[in-house]
């Protein structure tokens, strides 16, 4: 069965808009960390650039930590490690959360370490990989008025991961994202999108369908 590249490509440009192009000065950054050091690496650039004065990281052990399994490393404990060593971020200006297991998780515990470690709040920057940059913003604004009552305003960045539509394993993370960015809010999971783009979740449905048909 012949991916319809186009419309992969179309996925990820919705999926990963961002605000690099307009950013503001904010407190911090509020990162979801994966197996990936494209995401050190952004939040570094942020710092340097004046436009945060902390970091914190939320992630544990989950389905993005790669070798970070074998090695029993919580993602945001090596993201951590690298702003400090690789990029020569001061730890102080580094906070962590290293337990979470899902995107739910890493939200509620990141508001949470944010919280008890009394950090100023009113502007964040989200960092994440791209692809799942407007479904983490979505479950976060989400989790943080319905839950936690915790008022901020976000702007949202992605990393520079190089996207390649004809990569199996970006098609269906794209795809993935698709769906969930349209399924989540009727689930209380996320806010909705107000310009989902109906055509591609439609394709997004198809095509998972026929992946899925093809291992029964």
């Amino acid at each position: 069965m012949r991916v319809e590249t186009k419309k992969i490509r179309d996925m990820f440009d919705y999926l990963s808009s961002d605000d690099s192009g307009l950013l503001l000065k904010a407190n911090g950054a509020f990162v979801f960390c994966r197996d990936d050091p494209l995401v050190a690496r952004t939040v570094s650039d942020l710092m340097n650039k004046g436009l945060a004065d902390y970091a914190m990281f939320t992630g544990g052990i989950g389905k993005d930590s790669g070798y970070l399994i074998d090695l029993s490393l919580p993602e945001a404990k090596w993201q951590a490690g690298l702003l400090n060593m690789v990029h020569g971020i001061n730890k102080k200006n580094i906070y962590i959360e290293p337990t979470a297991s899902n995107g739910g998780e890493c939200c509620r515990f990141g508001i949470d370490t944010i919280i008890k470690n009394e950090l100023p709040h009113k502007n964040l920057i989200i960092v994440c990989h791209p692809t799942s940059l407007r479904r983490v913003k979505s479950v976060l604004t989400y989790i943080a008025r319905e839950e936690k009552n915790f008022d901020s305003d976000y702007q949202k960045i992605g990393t520079p991961y190089a996207f390649n539509p004809e990569n199996p394993n970006d098609q269906k993370e794209a795809v993935a994202e698709m769906l969930r960015i349209a399924d989540w809010p009727s689930r209380g999971w996320a806010d909705k999108q107000d310009d989902l783009p109906i055509d591609l979740v439609e394709y997004s449905r198809y095509i998972n369908k026929c992946w899925n048909s093809n291992h029964e």
